[in-house]
């Protein structure tokens, strides 16, 4: 018989999924208007949102945490667009690692309102910065594991350090989306892509991309 507990905790866990989303594109609609995270008010965000200040507070305790929230939607996205690559890794197919820096290049350019704000305020706010960074984390620890099952496939060459180098080419990858987006057109993207397939396929595999 299912617990009588789980199903509010469930319905509470989708209201709170939803309010999310409806504040993820009102942070992204609004800053994408020219407004800095650190000038919304609550006020505004919830408006824009469609929902009260009281429901803001109902699953947030401030901006901070709902933009550490945010973040988890949007590294989810990235995530999402790096599995194109990681599922069929040992496919060894350097198409498979395009699609997937092509999907992370999107979701950056989709998200970058809000990632701007992330890089803004992990600055000055500690749980802000220390949530970025655990991200990233994730990602790179899975990358590891992929370079990890392609040297014991003999794909990925020996000497690769597989957390070492995973690290460098997450945040590699970050910082050149982080730093270059913003300011290139969309047309840099395919470019872009091109260049990070190069990079990370040189960097790991022993036979040249076909």
């Amino acid at each position: 018989m299912p617990s009588v507990t789980r199903r509010p905790q469930a319905n509470r866990q989708q209201r709170r999924e939803k309010v999310e989303r409806k504040l993820l594109a009102a942070t992204e609609r609004l800053m994408s208007g020219g407004a800095s995270f650190t000038e919304l008010s609550v006020d505004r965000l919830a408006t824009e949102a469609g929902i009260s200040r009281a429901s803001f507070y109902i699953y947030f305790e401030d901006k901070g945490h709902l933009l550490r929230r945010l973040a988890g939607q949007v590294f989810g996205d990235l995530t999402g667009a790096a599995q194109l690559w990681w599922s069929v890794a040992d496919g060894h197919n350097p198409d498979d690692l395009h699609a997937g820096m092509a999907g992370i290049i999107a979701a950056y350019r989709r998200h970058q309102p809000l990632l701007i704000a992330l890089n803004e305020m992990a600055a000055y706010d500690p749980p802000v910065g220390e949530t970025y960074r655990e991200l990233l984390t994730g990602i790179a620890h899975r990358l590891g594991e992929v370079i990890e099952r392609g040297q014991a496939r003999g794909l990925v060459r020996a000497e690769v350090v597989p957390s070492v180098t995973a690290s460098t080419l997450t945040w590699m990858v970050e910082r050149t989306c982080q730093q270059n987006l913003p300011v290139q057109p969309p047309d840099y993207d395919a470019t872009l892509a091109d260049t990070l397939t190069e990079i990370i396929w040189g960097a790991l595999y022993l036979t040249p991309p076909r």
